[in-house]
């Protein structure tokens, strides 16, 4: 063999050497997917400010920015009962770098309220994991003249032509709707974009009551500036000692109560859906967390793995479908 055939050969067995090595490498999107975070995470939710679901997020992100060593980017898209949020979402890559935290306004309470949604609260996301569980209050104004639960019924139920209730989220318009149905009263329903703005004018006396979560209501309650009749809880919750349980002023079916979670857009990667529940039940067993949660929100801590969490989510689907009919709600 000449010296030029020589030289041919060890040229071709390079080319196919390479490209053999090239073939059997890892792909673009492993590679991606190995790396992951290597930018800033934005993390969608579908409330204001100031709501429960933003408070929670906002202490979530910033752990998670520790413990995955970028930052978690908290982006409000309140409005249209979460519609807008999910739906951005929902059409985002799914690469890991757009999340969602919600209740169960998006991805339990909707699809029973409207008849058709911009967005599939099943296969448009896959779960992540829970992160707390979240119990509700009724509150009033200090303008009405009431002091505890049977005085707002006999109120009510006098008063049905001025009486008006209001909701930013949708758990909070069914237990207003079920109690309202309960007690054999009427009464005006205002939707809000989000609960902050209907405490606004609860506060203001523009509204006759309003059931939130508890995280919303705390400090408005602590500070006086509205009252606490009952809450959800199966116990007295401990920073509003002195408001009643529903059961101890007799009214067991008041019973409301939410998830906040972690979802992200259907077809992220397995790898990446592993690494970020992993980090997320971590940053959901430290201390300073959950201090934080039970302080600002009096909540029970809810880690999961996304199967965990996916199964609680059949569930709650199936309770609040029941509760929605039985509340005679009919969607939209």
């Amino acid at each position: 063999m000449t010296s030029r055939h020589r030289s041919f050969f060890r040229n071709a067995l390079l080319a196919v050497s390479t490209l053999v090595a090239a073939l059997a490498g890892p792909s673009p999107s492993a590679s991606a997917q190995d790396t992951w975070p290597n930018k800033p995470v934005r993390v969608v939710i579908p409330f204001g400010p100031g709501s429960a679901t933003d408070i929670v997020a906002r202490a979530v992100s910033e752990e998670l920015r520790t413990e995955l060593g970028q930052a978690f980017i908290v982006e409000n898209r309140a409005g249209a009962n979460g519609f807008i949020a999910a739906e951005m979402v929902a059409r985002a890559a799914s690469d890991g770098y757009t999340l969602f935290i919600t209740s169960s306004t998006t991805h339990t309470t909707n699809q029973f309220l409207f008849k058709k949604l911009p967005y599939d609260p099943v296969n448009d996301f896959v779960p992540i994991g829970g992160i707390i569980e979240a119990y509700y209050v009724m509150t009033t104004p200090l303008s009405l003249p009431v002091s505890n639960v049977a005085e707002l019924v006999s109120w009510l139920k006098g008063n049905s032509n001025k009486a008006s209730y209001g909701w930013g989220a949708t758990i909070s318009q069914i237990a207003g709707a079920t109690f309202l149905k309960d007690i054999g009263a009427s009464a005006a329903g205002v939707a809000y974009k989000s609960s902050p703005q209907a405490v606004a004018d609860l506060i203001g006396g523009q509204l006759s009551f309003v059931v939130q979560d508890v995280t919303t209501a705390l400090a408005h309650i602590r500070n006086g500036r509205v009252k606490g009749l009952m809450v959800s809880s199966p116990q007295r919750i401990p920073q509003l000692a002195n408001v009643p349980t529903a059961a101890e002023v007799g009214m067991p079916g008041f019973d409301a109560s939410t998830y906040v979670g972690m979802l992200a857009p259907a077809g992220t990667p397995e790898p990446i859906v592993t690494r970020l529940s992993a980090a997320l039940q971590r940053v959901l067993k430290n201390p300073n967390i959950i201090q934080n949660m039970d302080s600002c929100c009096s909540s029970r801590m809810f880690p999961s793995t996304p199967a965990e969490f996916d199964a609680y989510l059949k569930q709650d689907r199936i309770k609040w479908q029941k509760k929605i009919s039985g509340a005679g709600l009919e969607a939209q």
